[in-house]
């Protein structure tokens, strides 16, 4: 059997396979990945300049944006501001000697729970909103219970009243009741909003004896009919009242 050689003919036609091929190769392995690489590209740019133009805007804003978290900031101390940093059973106890000496009613007796959990932020380190809920048995004549009901609103510190029970002693002519109040506080509040120190009650003096806890003694009436109050022997209500019966009359 003859072998014959390849002719140019046939050597021309397997170069054009085998180029064919090559193109073949190229394209399925080398030109469709850059192509996918190309699109790949495009879509980041595409989502890169979506975040740039977002952070423009917010460049844009930047003035408005300090503006306003200024503001916040500012709100959020003047809420803490409102709000004593604590409350301790001292400080209790000298509001209601205060009271008690300025209204002239008589305090028995008082009953105490302190730091009660009112709302937990979450976090550790996240505020805490507290109160102390005082129980305070008393005795006082009607204009003494007014006198009571106001003073308790003007007390600086956030307080509520969430219920009062009142008596009439029609022998005596006298009030007995049980007022309570719940004195609130904030504790663990961040340090850039809360600029707030406790202040120690100043030195009150108390009084030994049995007749009133603080030493505010109610006495006997006198020629006139008229109860004295406490320690300085006149009746402070009277302005109280007087502001209050001017009030309803505006």
């Amino acid at each position: 059997m003859k072998i014959s050689g390849i002719t140019d003919k046939e050597k021309q036609l397997l170069f054009i396979v085998l180029a064919l091929g090559l193109l073949v190769c190229a394209y399925f392995f080398g030109f469709t990945k850059l192509m996918d690489q190309a699109r790949a590209i495009e879509a980041s740019n595409v989502q890169d300049q979506a975040t740039v133009d977002q952070l423009q805007a917010m460049y844009d804003k930047q003035a408005d944006t300090k503006a306003e978290t200024d503001q916040f900031k500012n709100n959020i101390r003047n809420i803490v501001k409102k709000y004593p940093v604590d409350v301790p059973q001292e400080k209790s106890i000298y509001l209601l000697q205060q009271m008690e000496d300025i209204v002239g009613l008589h305090i028995d007796t008082i009953n105490f729970s302190m730091d009660n959990m009112l709302m937990d932020f979450s976090g550790d380190d996240a505020p805490e909103g507290r109160y102390d809920a005082l129980g305070v048995h008393f005795s006082a004549s009607y204009s003494q219970f007014k006198g009571l009901l106001k003073y308790a609103t003007e007390f600086d510190d956030r307080s509520t009243e969430p219920s009062i029970s009142v008596e009439f002693d029609q022998s005596t002519g006298v009030l007995t009741g049980t007022v309570n109040y719940r004195m609130y506080y904030l504790t663990k509040t961040d340090s850039e909003f809360d600029t707030r120190t406790y202040e120690e009650v100043p030195p009150t003096g108390i009084e030994s004896g049995v007749d009133s806890i603080f030493g505010a003694l109610i006495e006997e009436p006198g020629e006139d009919g008229e109860m004295t109050y406490g320690k300085w022997n006149y009746n402070p209500i009277d302005e109280l009242l007087d502001g209050l019966n001017g009030e309803a009359q505006e």
